[in-house]
C-alpha cells in the first residue's frame, strides 16, 4: 500500500474560482456520485476571514457548474456546507482507478491537493485516467506505508501549526501549554504527537542512508 500526494487541476472546479478570489482554504470532506448524473455531491469545509463569508457563499451560488448549495457558518471564519456539481471529470476518473481518497484540500493557487491510498497499479491507472480526461496532475510525493513512515493528516496539521506558531524557534515563540490550548488537546497528547511526527519525518529523511551507528544502510 502506498500513500501519494497529488496536485490536481480539474478543467472545471468551483474551488479554483473562489480560492483565487478570496483568501480561503477549502477541504473536501466527502464526495459521492449523484444518481443518474455525471456530477457529484460534495461535503466541504472552508476557512476564510469572517468579513468575506457572505460574499464567498454568494459567489459560490452563482457558479454555473454547481447547484443546491447549502452552507452555514459553524464558527468565526469557518463554513461547513454541501453542494452538487453538474460534472466532475476528476471524480469520475478517480472512481474507476481502485484508489482511495484520504483527503482533498485547496492550494493558494486554486489547485486541489489529493492524498490517496493505492495498491498494485492503482496510482498509475488513476494518473492515466486523469490525463486522458484532460485533468492536469502532478505527483508531489509517494510513500510506501508498509513501515508506517507516513504522517497522518492530523500529525501533519499539528506539526505545521507548531512550526508556523514558532514552537520550533529558539527561543520559542509559543510554549507547549499555549499550543495545546490552541489545538484543544492536552499537553501530554500534544507532546506525544510532536514526538511521533518528528520521528517519522527524520526516519523518512534518513531512509536509504548509511547508519552512523551500525554502518549499514537504513531501511526504515
Amino acid at each position: 500500500m502506498k500513500e501519494a500526494k497529488l496536485i490536481v487541476e480539474p478543467p472545471h472546479t468551483w474551488i479554483k474560482k473562489v480560492v483565487t478570489k478570496y483568501p480561503a482554504t477549502v477541504r473536501l470532506l466527502d464526495c459521492r456520485a449523484v444518481a443518474g448524473s455525471s456530477g457529484v455531491h460534495e461535503l466541504f469545509e472552508v476557512s476564510l476571514p469572517p468579513e468575506n463569508i457572505k460574499a464567498f457563499v454568494n459567489e459560490l451560488r452563482k457558479d454555473p457548474y454547481v447547484y443546491q448549495v447549502d452552507a452555514i457558518e459553524t464558527k468565526k471564519g469557518m463554513i461547513m456546507g454541501s453542494l452538487k456539481t453538474h460534472k466532475c471529470t476528476a471524480c469520475r476518473s478517480f472512481a474507476t482507478s481502485g484508489c482511495f481518497l484520504v483527503s482533498a484540500k485547496s492550494t493558494p493557487e486554486g489547485l486541489v491537493e489529493w492524498k490517496v491510498l493505492s495498491s498494485g497499479d492503482g496510482l498509475k491507472r488513476l494518473i492515466g485516467n486523469l490525463e486522458k480526461d484532460g485533468v492536469k496532475v502532478k505527483i508531489h510525493s509517494v510513500v510506501d506505508l508498509k513501515d508506517e513512515s507516513a504522517l497522518t493528516e492530523r500529525q501533519e496539521e499539528i506539526l505545521q501549526i507548531a512550526l508556523e506558531k514558532g514552537y520550533f524557534d529558539y527561543p520559542k515563540k509559543i510554549d507547549i501549554g499555549k499550543l495545546a490550548n490552541l489545538l484543544g488537546i492536552s499537553k501530554p497528547t500534544l507532546s506525544e504527537i510532536l514526538r511521533r511526527g518528528q520521528k517519522k519525518i527524520l526516519a523518512e529523511h534518513f531512509r536509504g542512508r548509511v547508519s552512523m551507528v551500525s554502518g549499514k544502510e537504513r531501511i526504515h
